[in-house]
């Protein structure tokens, strides 16, 4: 870090208390569950389906295999990142690639290129195109009767996916949920809201950093 960032960050420190609470509730999840993305679950058996939502570089999906013996499919609409995947994870029984982002419906993105930040309501880098398929249809195609877990980091698109997975049903199919909501502007905090709210009716919130990560879980019966 140059030293014109450490002084703009210490700046902030000492002059904005909404980016002290930030700064402290980073503090409380990385004390609580690491630094990276999420990975610790109870219960989890081997040969459990598992979901990766935003695949990315494969890293979560090959922790989970490791840690919980689970069989994962792997979701990245990115075409840079779905070539590394499928390189990757070759010749695996335990990892599918699933080359496509899901939504509500069918579609294309248009992503932004930005690392693990590329994002369809981002624009920034040079732009790649994703194809969207709808969710429902991506649940009946794998046979997805069963899901024991969810990791969902995907930039912006939770605000279209998960709304779909409450209104189609799909969401009781789910035991967990692990979610990064992203916050671009204050109509997020709206939306995060809402999509809580529709969680509620199947799952309770076991632990929530809002806008940094949070954990939902299947209620019993």
């Amino acid at each position: 870090m140059s030293i014109s960032s450490e002084l703009h960050k210490m700046w902030k420190l000492a002059t904005n208390p909404e980016f002290r609470a930030y700064k402290r509730m980073v503090r409380e999840f990385y004390a609580a569950h690491g630094r990276g993305t999420p990975e610790r679950y109870d219960g989890l058996k081997p040969g459990d389906t598992v979901l990766d939502v935003g695949g990315y570089k494969g890293d979560w999906a090959e922790r989970m295999t490791a840690l919980y013996g689970v069989k994962v499919h792997c979701f990245e609409p990115h075409p840079r990142f779905i070539r590394h995947l499928q390189d990757r994870f070759a010749g695996r029984e335990d990892v599918t690639v699933e080359g496509y982002a899901m939504g509500a419906s069918a579609g294309v993105l248009d992503l932004s290129d930005d690392e693990n930040a590329s994002s369809a309501l981002v624009a920034s880098g040079n732009p790649v195109q994703g194809e969207v398929r709808p969710v429902a249809e991506v649940f009946d195609t794998l046979g997805l009767d069963r899901v024991a877990c969810i990791k969902m980091n995907i930039e912006g698109g939770e605000y279209d996916l998960l709304p779909a997975l409450i209104d189609t049903g799909l969401m009781a199919r789910v035991d967990r949920l692990t979610v990064q909501f992203h916050r671009y502007s204050p109509a997020q905090d709206v939306q995060r809201d809402a999509i809580r709210e529709g969680l509620a009716r199947t799952h309770e919130c076991v632990w929530a950093y809002p806008f940094l990560w949070e954990e939902w879980k299947r209620k019993a019966g």
